[in-house]
């Protein structure tokens, strides 16, 4: 029992070294001059600032992103547009010569059946 109890000291002296080093370590960076925050405070607000950044960043290449893509679609309705608009002019097409070589077909009197000697 007593060997846990030196250990779980000396685990709370290595933990006490590492938040007193922490803390000279925060005492040493500077603040930013526009805030008047407590100096223990600083790296959480330098913490918050990177977050921020990060994340005006990320907003700004979506939107970029968006952008491309919004450019992407809309060449692919005009293509899809222009795609339907030679689909019915086939359609059209088609339908008018076939209607106009029904409408020529001459009449023609069989010559089955007829021998020409």
């Amino acid at each position: 029992m007593l060997a846990a109890k030196e250990e779980q000291l000396r685990a709370f002296k290595e933990e006490m070294c590492a938040l007193k080093e922490n803390l000279l370590a925060d005492e040493k960076e500077p603040c930013l001059p526009h805030r008047s925050v407590p100096k223990d405070s600083c790296r959480t607000h330098r913490e918050n600032d990177q977050i921020m950044s990060n994340m005006e960043q990320w907003a700004k290449e979506q939107k970029i992103a968006n952008e491309k893509l919004g450019n992407k679609l809309r060449e692919q309705v005009k293509y899809i547009a222009k795609l339907t608009g030679e689909k019915e002019s086939s359609v059209l097409f088609y339908t008018r010569t076939k209607k106009h070589s029904h409408s020529h077909v001459i009449d023609a009197p069989s010559i089955l059946g007829q021998c020409i000697c």
